[in-house]
C-alpha cells in the first residue's frame, strides 16, 4: 500500500510517480511480482461529497473538464508493468487523474491484462505491506469492467497502529 495522501491533499490532480514508487521501495523493500499494489490518496474519506471527491458535483459532458482527483502517471503505470504486478487499486474515481483526456494509465495496464480497482475505501487501515487483498468482481458477460467487492486480510502482527 503506497501512501500518497499528503501529496494528494496538497494537489487534487496529483499523479503517483515512479519516484513515489521507488521511494516506497527504498523504505519498505522491493515489491515482488504478482503483487497487488494499492494506492492511498485518502479520497475515499471525501465520499459522498461529490464536489470534494470528484472536483465537481455537475453531471454530463460539461463536467468532465472540472474533474479533479489523483491518479497514476503513465510512467508509473509502465513501471508497474515492468514490475509484473497482478493489479493496481486506489481510492479515487479512476486510475487516471481527473484531468486526463488520454486515459494512458488505463491503456498501459489494460493492454497487459492488469486490472485496476477504483473507488476503494479504508486503505488507511492497511499496513504498507503484508496484507492480502482479494478482489471479487461481478461476472458480466463481455463486460470491460464491473462492480467489485474488495476485501483485505491483515495479519495481526502487520496491523496498523501496532
Amino acid at each position: 500500500m503506497v501512501d500518497v495522501s499528503a501529496a494528494s491533499a496538497a494537489n487534487a490532480d496529483h499523479q503517483m510517480t515512479v519516484a513515489d514508487l521507488t521511494g516506497w521501495e527504498a523504505t519498505h523493500g522491493a515489491s515482488e511480482p504478482d503483487t497487488i499494489v494499492l494506492i492511498r490518496a485518502d479520497f475515499s474519506k471525501r465520499w459522498p461529497d461529490e464536489r470534494s471527491y470528484l472536483g465537481t458535483d455537475e453531471m454530463g459532458a460539461g463536467a468532465v473538464a472540472k474533474l479533479h482527483f489523483p491518479g497514476v502517471h503513465a510512467d508509473a503505470a509502465r513501471w508497474l508493468v515492468q514490475k509484473r504486478v497482478r493489479a493496481v487499486g486506489l481510492d479515487t474515481e479512476s486510475i487516471d487523474y481527473g484531468q486526463s483526456m488520454l486515459l494512458e494509465s488505463h491503456r498501459i495496464l489494460y493492454e497487459r491484462n492488469i486490472p485496476a480497482f477504483e473507488n476503494l475505501a479504508a486503505l488507511e487501515m492497511l499496513p504498507a505491506r503484508g496484507a492480502t487483498a482479494n478482489a471479487l468482481p461481478m461476472k458480466i458477460k463481455s463486460g470491460s469492467g464491473g462492480p467489485l467487492r474488495a476485501v483485505a486480510v491483515v495479519p495481526v502482527d502487520a496491523a496498523v497502529g501496532r
